[in-house]
Parts: C-alpha cells; sequence; structure tokens
C-alpha cells in the first residue's frame, strides 16, 4: 500500500524529536546521579543521597547541674592564653550527636602556660611561613565528607620539618614541655627538681615532628611485649650496664628483656607482690585495692605485673639520668608517665589512689617541711595504703636511721598509722602505712603542725598549682557514706561512687546515659565500621574522657587507657577514678607528658572547638603525630565541620583518612617523616 507522501515527509521530524527526547532524558538521569541532592531533588531516595546510617539513639535527660571545671593555675611569668569558651553552650542544641556529658561552671578561668622560652629548644615551623596561617588554610578545605572518602578535602599546605633540639636532648625523644633546654639553664635552683618540671614553650610553640629512631619497627605485640622489646625503637643503653645486677633489663640481640627483677625485688617482682599480701592481707589486690600510684618506678615491672592482679597502676619517674625508664614502660604496654614531686602538685585530683608504692624510689618524703610526703597524702584515698620499701626501713647504718626517724616524725604529724613493718626472706624491708578515713586524730594533735587546710588556702586544683604547706583531712567523718571506700572491683567500674563534684540526681542520670552511650556505640561502630585493628592496640589515649565512659566499653579488651580531663573542661577526674580508672589533668595546647610513638590509639570526642578557641589546631595535630605510633590510629569523634578542619591537616601528615557515618574520622599514621617517603 502506498504511503501518502505528507507522512513520508514527517518522518524525518518525528525522528528527530525522539532523538532529543531520548538524549534529554539520559542527561536528566546523569545529572540525578551525578548531583544527588536531597534539597534541591526530594524526589531522589535517600539512599541515593548518601545519607549516614543511623547510630543507636541517645537517651533523653535533663540537663545536668554544673559541676566545677578542670582550670589552670596561674605560676609566676606565666602567659595566659584567650578565656575558654563554653563549647556546650555554643552549640545548637541539634548538633550535639555525642554522649551526654556534664555542664561546664558558668565561666572557665583563663589558661595559664608555664613560662619557658620562647624558641623552647626546637625551631618552629609555620604553615606557608606565615604565623596563624594553619587554621584559615584548613577552614577552606571544605570538601565532601560522606560515608566514606568521596568529596575529599585537599591537604592543608604546611611545610612539616623534623624538630632541632637543643645539645643533651635526644632527637627522637624530644618532650617539649621537658626538654626547653634554655629555660632550664636559667633557673635559679634544682634543688627541689625544677628542673625536671614542665617549662613549656610559649609564643610560638614547636610546630615540628619528632623523627623516628633508625631501624624502627612495629612494636612487639601484647603480652609478649611486657617481657621483651625491640632496641631499636628504645635504643637506650645506659640502664642495661648500670641495672646489670639487678634484673632491671638485659639486651638480648635485637631485643631489650625484662626479667621482672628490681633493686628491691631479689627474687622477682612477682614475689614481692605476693609477699605484700601475705604481710597484709586486707590489701587484697584487684578487688579491694585497684588503683595504684608507683613512685620513681624504674621500668614500672610493679606496675606491670600487677596487671595479672586486675590492678591498674599509674607508674611515674622523671626524665632523668635514669635514661627512658618511662620510654621502656609505655614500649611494654605498661600506664607510666613522666612526672616528679619537686614543687608542683601532681595533675591527680585529690584522694583517688587506693595505695601508694614506693621501693627505692629516692624521694626524700621528710625533706621541705614534709611537702613530698603531704602530696603523696593528699592523692592517697582516706584509709588508703602506702607502701614504702627502702634502706631506711631495714639497715642500721647512721644516715639510714636517721631517715627513718626523721619518717617516723613525719608520719605522726600527719597521722599515718603503721600498720606492718616487715622483712623478706632476702631481709628487704617493707612498711605499710594507712592513712585515716576521719579527721579525730588531726583535731586531738597537741601541735597543730602542719596545719590543716582551709577555703582561705584557695583552689584546690592541681595543674601548675605548689606543693601544698597544709594538710588535706577527709572533709567529712568516717559516718558519711560517701566517704566509704568503694564497692569492690569490678562492680565498682559502673558504679558513680564516693565523693564527687555534685551527687544531684541530674548528675547521676548523665553519668548512666554517658556509660550506656559507650557501652552501646563501641561495640556497634568503633568494633565493626571502623579500619582499625584492634588486636594491636594496647596504649590508648582518650584526650577528652568526660566520665571514663569510652574507657569502661573497652575494659574488656587486652588495653589499658589513659583518660584525660582536658583543662576548661568539667571536672569528672575523681568520677574517673572512683570507677576504677586511671587519668590525669592536662591542657592540650601544650605537650603531654609522655615520650613519642607511646600510643596505639588516641581519641578524641567533641574537644576540636574549644580546642582552637585558645590555640592552632595545627599544633594540636603536631602533638597527636608525636605521641602516636606509626602504623597506628587516631579517631576524632566530632562535627563534620570539626572533622573537615582536622582533616586536611592530618593529610599534610601523609595519614590515610576516612570519615565513618559522619561523626567520625579515622586516621592511619604513616612511617613518613619529612625528607623520607610514607613506606
Amino acid at each position: 500500500m502506498a504511503v501518502p507522501s505528507s507522512d513520508r515527509a514527517r518522518r524525518p521530524f518525528l525522528l528527530s524529536l525522539s532523538i532529543f527526547l531520548l538524549l534529554s532524558a539520559l542527561l536528566v538521569l546523569l545529572f540525578i546521579f551525578l548531583d544527588p541532592s536531597p534539597g534541591t531533588l526530594p524526589f531522589v531516595p535517600s539512599r541515593l543521597a548518601g545519607a549516614a546510617p543511623s547510630l543507636p539513639p541517645l537517651p533523653q535527660h535533663q540537663n545536668p547541674a554544673a559541676i566545677p571545671t578542670a582550670r589552670t593555675g596561674s605560676p609566676p611569668h606565666s602567659q595566659p592564653a584567650a578565656p575558654l569558651a563554653d563549647a556546650a553552650a555554643a552549640k545548637p542544641e541539634e548538633e550535639n550527636t555525642g554522649p551526654p556529658r556534664p555542664a561546664s561552671a558558668a565561666a572557665a578561668e583563663a589558661s595559664g602556660s608555664r613560662s619557658a622560652d620562647k624558641s623552647g629548644g626546637a625551631t618552629p615551623v609555620e604553615a606557608d611561613g606565615k604565623p596563624g596561617a594553619g587554621l584559615a588554610a584548613a577552614a577552606a578545605g571544605q570538601g565532601g565528607g560522606g560515608g566514606g572518602d568521596d568529596g575529599e578535602e585537599a591537604p592543608v599546605d604546611v611545610r612539616w620539618e623534623t624538630c632541632r633540639v637543643e645539645r643533651g636532648v635526644a632527637a627522637a625523644d624530644y618532650i617539649p614541655c621537658l626538654d626547653n633546654v634554655r629555660a632550664i639553664k636559667r633557673l635559679r635552683s634544682r634543688r627541689h627538681m625544677e628542673h625536671r618540671e614542665r617549662h613549656c614553650p610559649v609564643a610560638p610553640r614547636p610546630r615540628c615532628l619528632v623523627r623516628l629512631p633508625a631501624g624502627y619497627r612495629t612494636p612487639v605485640p601484647w603480652p609478649r611485649s611486657r617481657d621483651m622489646i625491640w632496641y631499636n625503637n628504645v635504643p637506650h643503653p645506659k640502664l642495661v650496664e648500670y641495672k646489670k645486677d639487678q634484673n632491671w633489663v638485659k639486651r638480648s640481640g635485637d631485643y631489650l628483656i625484662f626479667p621482672g627483677g628490681g633493686t628491691q625485688f631479689k627474687d622477682g617482682v612477682a614475689r614481692y607482690i605476693q609477699f605484700i599480701e601475705q604481710i597484709m592481707p586486707t590489701i587484697q589486690w584487684g578487688t579491694h585495692t585497684r588503683t595504684v600510684l608507683d613512685v620513681g618506678c624504674g621500668v614500672a615491672s610493679f606496675g606491670g605485673h600487677l596487671l595479672d592482679r586486675n590492678v591498674i597502676t599509674m607508674s611515674f619517674a622523671p626524665k632523668d639520668e635514669h635514661e627512658a625508664q618511662i620510654q621502656f614502660a609505655l614500649e611494654r604496654g605498661i600506664p607510666a608517665f613522666l612526672a616528679v614531686i619537686g614543687t608542683q602538685k601532681l595533675p591527680f585530683p585529690d584522694n583517688v589512689f587506693d595505695v601508694v608504692h614506693c621501693a627505692r624510689c629516692r624521694v626524700h618524703w621528710y625533706a621541705n617541711g614534709g611537702k613530698p610526703l603531704m602530696e603523696l597524702n593528699r592523692v592517697l584515698r582516706p584509709g588508703g595504703y602506702f607502701i614504702w620499701s627502702a634502706t631506711p626501713v631495714y639497715r642500721q647504718e647512721k644516715r639510714d636511721q636517721d631517715d627513718w626517724n626523721a619518717m617516723v616524725a613525719v608520719t605522726k604529724s600527719i597521722c599515718w598509722r603503721t600498720v606492718v613493718k616487715s622483712k623478706d626472706v632476702n631481709g628487704i624491708g617493707v612498711v605499710i602505712y594507712q592513712k585515716p578515713v576521719s579527721n579525730s586524730c588531726y583535731v586531738e594533735r597537741k601541735v597543730n603542725e602542719p596545719p590543716l587546710c582551709s577555703e582561705r588556702d584557695g583552689s584546690r586544683f592541681p595543674w601548675y598549682a605548689p606543693l601544698d604547706t597544709c594538710l588535706l583531712a577527709p572533709a567529712v567523718s568516717s559516718s558519711d557514706e560517701r566517704n566509704n571506700w568503694p564497692v569492690p572491683w569490678p562492680e565498682r567500674l559502673n558504679v558513680r561512687y564516693a565523693s564527687v563534684p555534685d551527687d544531684s540526681a541530674s548528675e547521676k542520670e548523665t553519668f548512666d546515659g554517658d556509660t550506656k552511650y559507650w557501652k552501646q556505640i563501641v561495640p556497634e561502630v568503633y568494633f565493626n565500621d571502623f579500619p582499625l585493628d584492634w588486636s594491636s592496640v594496647r596504649n590508648v589515649m582518650d584526650m577528652n574522657a568526660g566520665f571514663g565512659g569510652f574507657a569502661a566499653a573497652l575494659i574488656d579488651k587486652p588495653l589499658w587507657v589513659m583518660n584525660v580531663v582536658p583543662i576548661g573542661q568539667p571536672d569528672t577526674l575523681p568520677v574517673i577514678f572512683n570507677r576504677g580508672l586511671i587519668g590525669a589533668y592536662h591542657d592540650w595546647c601544650e605537650s603531654f607528658n609522655t615520650y613519642p610513638r607511646t600510643y596505639d590509639l588516641v581519641h578524641m570526642s567533641n574537644l576540636v572547638g574549644s580546642l582552637t578557641d585558645r590555640c592552632d589546631i595545627i599544633d594540636v595535630a603536631a602533638e597527636i603525630d608525636r605521641i602516636l605510633r606509626p602504623g597506628r590510629w587516631f579517631v576524632l569523634k566530632d562535627t563534620i565541620e570539626m572533622i573537615k578542619k582536622m582533616r586536611p591537616i592530618l593529610k599534610s601528615l601523609h595519614y590515610e583518612t576516612v570519615i565513618v557515618k559522619q561523626q567520625f574520622l579515622v586516621a592511619t599514621k604513616s612511617f613518613w617523616r619529612p625528607g623520607k617517603s610514607a613506606s
């Protein structure tokens, strides 16, 4: 049948129209998939819009009562930073995606930094060669940040360099606040260990990276690391030679071996721990006694072996001629911290340790009017024990007996009771004292010396605060239930117990909500969704610990957590200790008292905003890099805005980064150092 000529004429037009419509439909579909914006294209399914999976819902809480805020002291010649901002008040309620937090005080005091030297012993490196350029550059990198690596921000242009240190400082072991050589040289006195205290560089602070020791490798895993570590990771032979007859540490090929000996541990530290329990069964390691402070700990074998008894020990010693003893301890996977009882308080709350231990720790407890022993009295829990093993306890030489008589006088003046004094089979003596649980002895003293502390003596907060000249006594009688000993471990982990800054019902509810949140989020997200090998994690740093809920959620893992309560945040550290965990106060605008490469996981939750009000985020990132081991992880939990500020800086450090659920940044540190590859 013939087709009309008019229809044949319309065919090209219809064909062209069909092709045009088809191409238009394809372009629309392509646009939808390449730019799936829920705001402009509401009909697109949510899965195409890249929405993050929902997190466990948070419990609803009342606004908690305000509790005291961790504040800085004001040491002489300090240069205070800008006033702290109340981050909780500044954030809209809908942005609060983290666990319930205690409310801060109405206004936090300005932060004081220990004055030192403007150069600080290390050459500062500025971003783009311009002071203060770091934060602006970080804010400029505002890429994606979805459920994975899509839309990554470009790295910040920071000209990183390795730290150039002063003579006498090992470049691979650089600690800015303890290695400020010029400030130390200007000290008027070293009589009370002033040169071992913190002297932080200021204006500008060091911005550099600590180099790796030659031959550094991934640490020996726990629990083997308790007994052996790689020599090249901590290449310090002096202690091997100096303590070769006391079984502290020995070298065997590529390893350093720790036999468990010590100056006072003739038959090994395990037998020593057993001997203490034999002469005083009420100590009950791991149930009644959970938190221990070990003064002058050596390589921390005492604390390392107490872990077998479910006891967590804060071992500390200064950075002194006993070369790298704390670095040995942390490389072994044992909790440890650099500190000294000199002229300033330790960064711990009052009345928190169950036991304080000293085995030949070389501290003259009775010196300077007994101030060192009064500092132990401050941190020791009422009813807690001080275990002292030293030559004055068991030797008869005149010097030892003079020291013993002086110790008897000062312990009597602070009302400590001698519980037991005994010798082991090797003739090594131990004396155990107990701190009173009530004020009755202090009231009955014939001579009020040292005097009891009062409100007129000022703030009790220990950050950069001088040692007390007064005696901290229990605030209430022993009949008050809040002053009783915590419930036995492990029950005390989940009980907000004993004297804390606030005991209101709302604060208790906040504590319970925090515990529940971390107990749910850690197994569901941290264990399942993070590109992180938990079998390689031993030493953990929580930079903003809150109530210690993150650490409590990890309690069944073979690791330990240093719970840090930052300056300017609510003072929850007493709660953390009451739970049977350990921690310290710190200002993250300064370097932490630890060696480089000592933590496997550094965790920061909802802290970036308040830190950047006072210091450059690049400085904070440099400190995180200093304490984090190569091949290990930094986890940031914060708003996506704060994640986008931190991520480009970590990329400039050659970290591999991934964003999880729009709330977590997981970054893996490489082996890269300036001038070297990242392999």
